[in-house]
């Protein structure tokens, strides 16, 4: 199989740096660099390095009160969303090229507006800012998971480890880095780290992983062409969405019962909703695994999600007490 994809690889690689020869404006090539990084992904780690920081509690951790805390939390959010998440995203379209060029042919390299040397210093730029701030807040432990999250968005991506090619490693990679290890970021910035966090921030990262089984879908044709065994090439599109389903609600119903557990009543109500709410969506989308009952779902779920994790900081943080 690899032999049969190294031509492949070439031609791509030839067709990038052709196209990239063409003229592209200044304006354009900085806004390349910038969809490079892309910025819809900076959202979500962001917000929950927010929450991370939320459930270092609100007698001695975070106050949201105190402008010293926003800005101190908005520069840990800075590190994980556009500048951690920014790299990761980066480095993934560069070793990601020949299947961005039939599953995404807009992406910047496939569309030849950025070259191959442009691509490889848009990542080697934010990594080193990453590890800059990480260094300005003068945090060991922040250090260290600034530095692990870097490795593993490099070992996600780039060959010869590229955990994204096990659909089993892949997607628990993603959601351990952009979520988990966000919130956890959050939350030691203020305080020592306690159990209820660190569990709280791991289902919430298992939750992500199941959104990114789920998204497996959108790229099957060119992951099958590829030769990568994403979870619906390997097993097809309806048990790719079963495994996806089951990881996210079984996330959801661990959340709820810590919140139940813990007395949250309206916390496990709330979360109990996320599980019900979808439930149309996800039986759609599994009798027509298309893009619009896709965005459907995520119209349905997603700001379940958020309410959630916002739900969950408070509760871990004391804020309901």
């Amino acid at each position: 199989m690899a032999s049969k994809q190294q031509p492949v690889s070439r031609t791509k690689d030839a067709r990038v740096v052709s196209n990239a020869r063409k003229h592209v404006p200044l304006g354009r090539k900085i806004r390349a660099h910038i969809e490079l990084a892309d910025p819809v992904t900076w959202i979500s780690p962001a917000l929950i390095t927010i929450c991370g920081g939320l459930a270092s509690g609100r007698v001695t951790g975070f106050q949201w009160d105190n402008p010293e805390d926003w800005s101190r939390i908005l520069l840990v959010a800075l590190m994980t969303g556009p500048l951690g998440t920014g790299f990761s995203q980066s480095i993934n379209d560069y070793f990601d090229r020949d299947l961005d060029a039939i599953n995404d042919p807009e992406r910047p390299i496939p569309a030849g507006l950025i070259t191959l040397n442009e691509a490889r210093l848009n990542w080697l730029v934010l990594g080193a800012a990453t590890l800059s701030v990480a260094l300005l807040l003068n945090n060991p432990l922040i250090l260290v998971l600034s530095v692990l999250g870097l490795i593993l968005s490099v070992i996600y991506s780039m060959p010869p480890i590229k955990l994204k090619k096990n659909y089993w490693l892949g997607p628990p990679a993603v959601g351990l880095g952009y979520v988990s290890m966000s919130w956890v970021a959050g939350h030691v910035l203020f305080a020592p780290l306690t159990w209820q966090s660190l569990v709280v921030a791991i289902l919430h990262g298992g939750l992500a992983s199941g959104m990114l089984f789920l998204n497996d879908i959108k790229s099957v044709e060119g992951d099958r062409q590829h030769g990568l065994m994403s979870i619906a090439v390997a097993h097809g599109m309806h048990k790719a969405l079963i495994i996806a389903y089951l990881t996210i609600n079984i996330s959801q119903a661990l959340l709820m019962v810590l919140a139940l557990v813990w007395g949250y009543y309206w916390v496990g109500g709330l979360i109990g909703l996320s599980i019900i709410v979808p439930i149309y969506s996800q039986i759609q989308l599994y009798k027509e695994p298309s893009q619009k009952n896709y965005i459907r779902y995520l119209v349905a779920s997603n700001p379940f999600a958020l309410l959630i994790q916002i739900a969950s900081a408070f509760m871990v943080g004391g804020y309901f007490g």
